[in-house]
């Protein structure tokens, strides 16, 4: 699952995907569209974006938390300003390159 508000960041992140061996369950923009899917999507791991338009993914994060998928904070913003609840969760700065990818979800799922 990736969730991106920024169109051509989302490509190149799904090319990232793709070219490490993955399959992007549904991919989402918007902070609703985003929570839907969280909430019904099969999904082994997710990539969000922390700011969507100015409305921020946490609850993405609680619902997928709750489900028990995985996920990895894609931000430039770094782990700062991340709340209490999501101290610990994988942050990739962006910009970053797909090694940098590779190695979140590895370190995230163990294995890819």
């Amino acid at each position: 699952m990736l969730v991106e508000d920024e169109d051509l960041i989302a490509m190149l992140e799904e090319e990232f995907l793709v070219d490490l061996g993955c399959e992007v369950a549904g991919t989402a923009a918007r902070l609703d569209d985003a929570l839907a899917m969280a909430h019904t999507l099969e999904a082994d791991v997710a990539v969000l974006d922390v700011n969507l338009n100015g409305a921020l993914s946490y609850p993405v994060a609680e619902a997928l938390r709750t489900r028990g998928i995985a996920f990895i904070f894609a931000t430039g913003y770094g782990v700062a300003g991340l709340p209490g609840t999501l101290a610990g969760t994988p942050v990739l700065s962006k910009p970053f390159t797909a090694a940098q990818l590779g190695d979140a979800l590895r370190a995230t799922l163990g294995t890819l």
